[in-house]
């Protein structure tokens, strides 16, 4: 059955959730997202807010079908399980509503990191991170893709607005990394792997990423 809209890791969540049954994730799967996660987190990209609201979240394509995200309310946690990932087997657009395994709810930004592996079968790894600095400097740079300031997190209208950065026919993966003009701090990277989505944003930060392992 649906649930109503409830606090979630990046704010509120304004999708429609339905719960169903089903078996635990293989934390062996979360191994090389989850040590992403956790350089993100130690940079501070992924967090909690001093209001006590969790920003920023990953999440990887699932085999079988559908995409594994962060849950809600744990960006700011050291390390996490694999009770604290969720798997996301159906997004309906029309409805807003996602489709979940278990009873934890997906990071409010599901639709859109739904919206993003839409765009090419080759995505394998979403990074959604909040940096006001490095925010503020890729606003400033054209070449970034930004969705438009009207448009807020978590909606429908943010899902459609990646599909049209990135129109069918072009290569998502010569601009990897967007940034989120009506959503303070936010930055998406995506790549084929986990290590391709998070150079990007390294690079763009200035780190030194040499020693980065996949």
């Amino acid at each position: 059955m649906g649930l109503p809209p409830s606090v979630a890791e990046d704010g509120v969540v304004k999708y429609q959730v339905i719960h169903q049954p089903g078996g635990s994730l293989d934390w062996a799967d979360l191994l090389v997202l989850e040590t992403w996660r956790q350089r993100l987190q130690q940079r501070g990209w992924l967090g909690q807010y001093p209001d006590g609201v969790s920003y920023g979240n990953v999440s990887q394509r699932y085999a079988q079908g559908g995409l594994v995200i962060t849950a809600t309310q744990v960006a700011h946690r050291s390390e996490l399980t694999g009770t604290d990932y969720v798997l996301v087997t159906d997004y309906d657009s029309q409805t807003h509503t996602i489709t979940v395994i278990g009873s934890t709810c997906a990071s409010s930004e599901a639709p859109t990191h739904w919206g993003i592996y839409q765009l090419d079968p080759r995505i394998q790894v979403i990074f959604h991170i909040h940096c006001e600095t490095l925010w503020n400097q890729l606003l400033q740079q054209p070449q970034i893709p930004r969705t438009p300031p009207e448009v807020p997190y978590g909606t429908q209208a943010m899902a459609q607005a990646m599909r049209r950065l990135y129109p069918v026919g072009c290569d998502p993966f010569q601009r990897n990394c967007l940034v989120m003009a009506g959503h303070q701090d936010g930055i998406f990277s995506f790549g084929r792997t986990a290590i391709e989505a998070g150079q990007v944003l390294f690079a763009l930060a200035g780190v030194d990423h040499a020693r980065l392992i996949p």
